[in-house]
């Protein structure tokens, strides 16, 4: 079945890569492009300009992870003013299938697949192999998702778990949210846990302590927080990890994550060691009478450069397991 094409779109890139064979660490990824959404018209114009890198090589399938919804063969992106039927790409290109599936369903298929120094432990427990997963990550918004193990497929449970509604854990934590309150009408996990939840998070401890904010994107507010170089981006920061051990424990008991607890997104990858540092563990294991449910559940980072890749290519991969040569 090899070699195939996956590929990563989201609202600004569409990335894409070939994969030549399965390895003990997961996919042999080659002839990896990146390719800006705004400087193609269509979708059709941007695969077609990856074909023509392949040059000769003919790819048995394709597997598309797209930031959006997917229903029935016709795609339409979110962020691009782009749309595409499968069938017709397998139809034009020669393939044997054309998969669909959301980013994160192929982040939930990544935790599956990612080992070794891809995954950097943030809490420490018994992994049971075949067990549930819960995936989330915090990036321009929060993706959550489930992983289920049946016989020997994953079977991953998409969600939009990112839109709960977010709960205090402490006194403290009652007070950031009133705030959050009269600035939103409505707030979610990913009102907090992402990057312009980190804005946000920002935005109330100054008014809190009324103190004026500057003009900070996320990036900076992490990058000061991280260097204690302001008190306000400090905070937040803490605020982030905290808010995060509490989402991702409450993922752990609506997933029943005894196959672990996978953290990923563009925001949590640049900062492990702090993470592990701050409050995140101690509002990780903070469940009351569940707590020793929590307690032996795993914790890990993936840092794997493009996670999306690996996930797209064992989605495929386990679909058409009967097509292997």
């Amino acid at each position: 079945m090899y070699p195939f094409i996956v590929a990563d779109i989201g609202g600004t890139n569409a990335r894409f890569a070939l994969v030549t064979a399965k390895t003990d660490s997961g996919f042999q990824l080659e002839h990896i492009s990146i390719y800006k959404g705004a400087d193609y018209p269509d979708f059709d114009d941007v695969i077609t300009a990856y074909f023509q890198e392949l040059g000769d090589i003919q790819p048995f399938a394709a597997c598309i992870a797209i930031a959006g919804p997917i229903n029935g063969d016709v795609i339409r992106m979110t962020n691009l003013p782009w749309s595409f039927s499968q069938q017709a790409i397998k139809e034009r290109f020669d393939l044997q299938a054309v998969l669909a599936i959301n980013d994160f369903t192929a982040m939930a298929m990544a935790s599956s697949i990612v080992r070794g120094p891809e995954l950097q432990s943030v809490l420490n427990g018994r992994r049971d192999e075949v067990g549930n997963k819960a995936i989330c990550g915090p990036g321009t918004g929060l993706g959550v998702a489930g992983l289920l193990s049946n016989n020997d497929k994953w079977l991953p449970i998409s969600s939009e778990g990112g839109h709960t509604t977010l709960g205090p854990a402490t006194i403290e934590e009652a007070e950031l949210l009133q705030v959050l309150l009269r600035q939103h009408a409505y707030v979610s996990a990913e009102a907090c846990l992402s990057g312009p939840g980190l804005q946000n998070l920002y935005k109330a401890f100054a008014v809190i302590e009324g103190r004026d904010t500057e003009h900070l994107t996320a990036q900076d507010i992490s990058q000061r927080g991280l260097s204690g170089t302001d008190e306000l981006c400090r905070k937040a920061l803490d605020q982030f990890c905290a808010f995060m051990g509490t989402v991702a424990s409450n993922l752990a008991l609506a997933y029943g994550a005894k196959g672990g607890v996978y953290l990923c997104g563009g925001i949590i990858p640049r900062f492990v060691d702090y993470l592990r540092q701050s409050d995140f563990k101690e509002r990780f294991l903070n469940k009351g009478p569940m707590s020793h449910y929590v307690a032996d559940i795993p914790v890990d980072v993936m840092v794997h450069k493009q996670p999306a890749f690996l996930g797209a290519a064992a989605w495929l991969e386990q679909s058409f397991r009967e097509y292997r040569v």
